[in-house]
């Protein structure tokens, strides 16, 4: 923790702004004239945010209020009732991919985002559709986008709603109508992979917003602009710039010194804030997280070992004129993709008998952190879920104690977490009820080994190479790690490093779980070469009744005891989920939604058998059951539908290709479809596919910039190959099925 002196610097920040206001490239464009009429509707104000308890029936930011707790104080749906809680209406969305915003609903009308910046405002008590907003978006860019340009949610604000768009380019709507009426390019140099994948977040005067990108070329930054006009106000970069260019302002020479000097400051470094930004309207501090520095090997980041801020950092500044006003890092000197973009929450708590105001974050590196939001303050730092990278924090020096267990510079090893991360960007929720937060987690391990790293424009380079520790030619079976110690080796010690999801009731002041469900069905070890299951964790809304709502992949609705994680209640929506639900009321009739659509891909999940098209689902009590969609009939157990023909050198130069550029999405770990398992019709369009972006729509971006029709050609090469690997795999793991005991292996 650092507290950082501001007095006396508001000159240096003015000269910048003005200095800085519109970059080349980024131009201020009002599109409809303002009138200073009282908004009729999505009317929100400081002064409603800091009374929001007195309108319980609101949704007003994306966590439901300005401490972001994820928690309603609604009361007409309890555990006396639960059981009669069923389908209200819902409302289709043409995409078949991952949801992950959380609607607001105010006066009425829900607003919420989908995939690249869309927008839709509904009649939140019927479901239709008041107007909805596509931006004009060159699908190009998701190629640097993983997976399907995802978007977390909007802000709204004096009868304004603002979105960004995949490609960065920032909006605000009006509420009532729909029509844009101002927009800014928020990216800084469109030449690098910058994309905007996070939700605007109102602070006093400004709506701020961050980017994504921090596995590509990337220099992390948010950005804040006038609320009502769109103008640039102030801008802060997560990491500094080539120290012999000079600093855009003091603290980034603070932050210089953390890095060796001769760092590839070409390369931009990370540190991008994706997700995780709150706001203290009383204290008039703006709360964010950083993400990963870039490359994730430190060793290849800077030959000198250094912090290197202010990557994987919560970081609180001042709005008005976004000067630091303290850091916490929480992973000094990243070299795990730990981000520390996960959402905060602000509450009170009393520790030790005294009253603290505190910010929190189930981090993902495995710790969960109170701090306090006035100074940065470390409280405490407690593991939440397994980890053996570190033993603990000191509370000293606020910094946690390495073991060495991960260090995979010299030789690979078993990391816990993985690089996804013990708690992700799904929400978690403050009851200050029960006085739990209620995490999604994932326990898990991936192994890790050094890789190399050259500056390659609009391409993932992470400098390391991680693979699952699976049986199997996605897993340890891969090119990659046949030239690694056995997993038996490698895991000696450690527990089972299967993937293994739960719902934990986390107790922040005792520092200990109070109850946990497990969210792995039995799922975990990889079926058709796959284990998104377990690796899929869900958001989290908790209300005064003390109840736990969480969907689920599977396509349920979970409802929980607040107090004891019993399941009290369970709706098959029949669409995977991965959102965090919402409450709100009108009319004295109180409506629990959320945001459906998850692209799991596995044989036990609704969309593998439903198909995913996301929906927005409402549910009320009296409702019925959730209308499902047709089964979609698959071709289990068949043999692959083109034969394997390539010459071994080309199937082994596809898979290299196939790790630079695909495996990122296209893998174990990834959250698009299976390659292994590709249908006819894939494989007859998969050169359109690729080179021509064919099925851009549905996010799968064009690389025809980066690959050649010779490369793209050994890519599907090495896809055929291993598609006829699993297959073989899963003949074997099915005849040793049937050949043990009980069907045990």
């Amino acid at each position: 923790m650092r507290i950082i002196e501001v007095v006396g610097t508001a000159l240096a920040v003015i000269m910048y702004s003005v200095q800085t206001a519109f970059p080349t490239g980024q131009k201020f464009m009002p599109v409809i004239s303002q009138t200073n009429k009282t908004p009729g509707v999505g009317n929100i104000t400081t002064e409603r945010l800091l009374n929001g308890d007195s309108e319980p029936g609101g949704w007003l930011t994306g966590g439901r209020d300005w401490r972001q707790s994820y928690y309603s104080p609604l009361t007409n749906i309890n555990k006396d009732n639960i059981q009669k809680l069923g389908f209200a209406w819902s409302y289709d969305i043409p995409f078949d991919v991952l949801f992950e915003s959380t609607p607001i609903v105010v006066d009425g009308v829900m607003f919420t985002s989908g995939n690249h910046g869309n927008v839709y405002a509904l009649d939140a008590r019927t479901g239709a559709l008041r107007w909805s907003f596509t931006p004009k978006v060159d699908l190009g860019i998701l190629r640097v986008q993983c997976c399907g340009g995802v978007n977390r949610g909007v802000a709204v604000w004096h009868g304004k709603v603002y979105v960004a768009a995949v490609d960065g380019m920032l909006y605000a709507l009006n509420a009532d109508k729909g029509e844009v009426v101002w927009k800014i390019d928020t990216i800084i140099d469109h030449a690098r992979s910058y994309t905007s994948t996070g939700a605007p977040y109102i602070a006093k005067n400004v709506v701020v917003i961050g980017n994504s990108g921090g596995e590509y070329d990337t220099r992390g930054y948010i950005t804040a602009y006038d609320v009502e006009t769109g103008k640039f106000a102030w801008r802060f970069f997560t990491v500094p710039g080539d120290p012999k260019k000079g600093f855009e302002y003091p603290e980034l020479e603070m932050a210089a010194k953390t890095w060796d000097p001769d760092s590839p400051w070409d390369i931009g470094l990370g540190g991008t804030v994706w997700d995780g930004m709150a706001y203290d309207p009383k204290l008039n501090l703006l709360y964010f997280g950083t993400g990963n520095g870039l490359p994730w090997n430190r060793k290849l980041r800077s030959r000198v070992a250094g912090d290197h801020l202010f990557v994987t950092c919560i970081i609180a500044v001042n709005p008005d004129s976004g000067r630091l006003a303290w850091y916490y890092q929480t992973t000094p000197g990243d070299d795990w993709d730990y981000d520390a973009d996960q959402k905060l929450v602000l509450t009170n708590l009393k520790i030790d008998g005294k009253a603290h105001e505190v910010i929190m974050q189930a981090n993902k590196n495995g710790f969960f952190y109170v701090l306090d939001r006035r100074t940065g303050g470390l409280l405490s730092a407690t593991p939440f879920a397994y980890m053996n990278w570190a033993s603990h924090v000191d509370m000293k020096t606020g910094r946690p104690v390495e073991t060495g267990k991960a260090d995979y510079s010299k030789s690979p090893k078993l990391v816990f977490p993985t690089q996804q991360g013990a708690h992700n960007w799904n929400p978690m929720s403050f009851n200050p009820g029960t006085g739990l937060v209620y995490i999604p987690v994932l326990e898990q391990g991936e192994i890790w080994g050094a890789g190399e790293y050259t500056d390659r424009k609009g391409q993932w380079n992470v400098g390391a190479s991680v693979v699952d520790p699976y049986p199997g030619p996605s897993g340890m079976d891969s090119p990659i790690a046949k030239e690694w110690p056995s997993l038996a080796e490698l895991s000696a010690g450690e527990p089972d490093p299967s993937p293994r999801s739960f719902l934990r009731a986390w107790d922040p002041v005792g520092q200990k779980v109070a109850w946990q469900v497990s969210a792995t069905d039995g799922s975990n070890k990889p079926v058709y070469g796959t284990s998104y299951g377990a690796r899929y964790v869900s958001g989290v809304m908790s209300t005064a009744t003390g109840l736990v709502f969480q969907g689920h992949i599977d396509g349920h609705l979970r409802v929980f005891d607040a107090g004891t994680g019993v399941l009290l209640h369970s709706i098959d929506v029949g669409t995977s989920m991965t959102a965090a639900p919402m409450t709100y009321s009108l009319d004295g009739e109180q409506y629990v939604a959320i945001m459906a659509g998850a692209n799991a891909k596995a044989p036990a999940y609704a969309d593998y058998k439903y198909g995913n098209k996301g929906r927005i689902v409402a549910f009320k009590l009296g409702g019925s059951a959730v209308p499902q969609r047709a089964l979609i009939e698959h071709d289990e157990g068949l043999q692959p539908p083109v034969n394997d023909l390539a010459k071994p050198e080309e199937t082994a130069a596809g898979g290299k290709l196939f790790a630079q550029h695909c495996a990122a999405c296209h893998s174990v770990a990834g959250r698009a479809p299976d390659l292994s398992h590709m249908n006819a019709q894939t494989h007859q369009e998969f050169l359109a596919i690729v080179l021509k972006g064919s099925r851009a729509s549905k996010g799968m971006g064009n690389f025809s910039a980066i690959l050649t029709q010779k490369e793209a050609e050994s890519i599907h090469a090495y896809v055929i190959h291993l598609g006829w690997e699993t297959y073989q795999y899963e003949l074997e793991r099915e005849f040793q099925k049937t050949t043990t005991p009980n069907g045990k292996n």
